[in-house]
């Protein structure tokens, strides 16, 4: 049980809240992710879940999953879309990202060719909020810093010697690029979410949220001086 946990936590997934999963009756709830729909299907990622469940029958071996990606494919035909209320919505209200809470065995999944019989999908919409949480530092007294580009191609590009001032940082987690989407909808707006007047900036997320941003790499480069 031991070696299961700690699989668990280097592989972990995203869990079907337990009210939903026992409303439903699920006997394998996981959660997925809407990447795109067609006539027929709605096609998912199921890689996160798909990760905790190899991992968890191997527990004494280390699994390479670097790059490595899993879909599945759902028809849309008897296929009853859900939001958390039990209210039937619309395929035209998920975007790439959101959460899909569904009962399905992992061990019946076939990788050559992806379909999934699914009957029943409960939608948990991905905000921008949601997003961002992900960009916080891990603990208190440790930050990650980031870029958020504007929709419209402005860009704030760092050199390598600035990069690399930024990572050597003893208390800087990491660094990453985002984009804000082009005619992004209100809920997947971060710039709004973050509180931002403009774009480009450069943000510094503490555990909380964000600690600190500024669209001059200089004022960047002191503030984590003084950290």
């Amino acid at each position: 049980v031991d070696e299961i946990d700690l699989a668990a936590y280097e592989y972990s997934a995203s869990q079907v809240p337990e009210d939903i999963a026992a409303e439903l009756k699920m006997e394998h709830p996981i959660v997925v992710y809407f990447n795109s729909s067609d006539e027929d299907n709605i096609y998912i990622d199921i890689t996160e879940a798909l990760r905790h469940h190899q991992q968890s029958l191997n527990p004494h071996t280390e699994l390479d999953f670097v790059d490595m990606a899993s879909g599945g494919v759902i028809s849309k035909e008897n296929l009853l879309l859900n939001n958390r209320a039990g209210e039937p919505i619309t395929e035209d209200e998920l975007l790439p990202g959101d959460e899909l809470y569904v009962d399905y065995d992992l061990s019946q999944y076939d990788s050559l060719n992806e379909e999934m019989d699914i009957d029943v999908m409960v939608v948990n919409p991905v905000t921008a909020e949601d997003i961002v949480e992900n960009y916080y530092a891990s603990e208190d007294g440790r930050y990650r810093v980031a870029t958020l580009n504007g929709a419209g191609g402005q860009v704030i590009d760092p050199s390598w010697d600035e990069l690399d001032l930024i990572l050597g940082h003893p208390k800087v987690q990491g660094y990453r690029n985002i984009s804000q989407e082009q005619d992004a909808p209100s809920r997947r707006d971060l710039q709004s979410a973050l509180g931002l007047e403009s774009l480009p900036q450069l943000v510094v997320f503490d555990h909380h949220g964000v600690a600190y941003h500024t669209d001059n790499i200089e004022e960047l480069l002191q503030y984590l001086e003084e950290l």
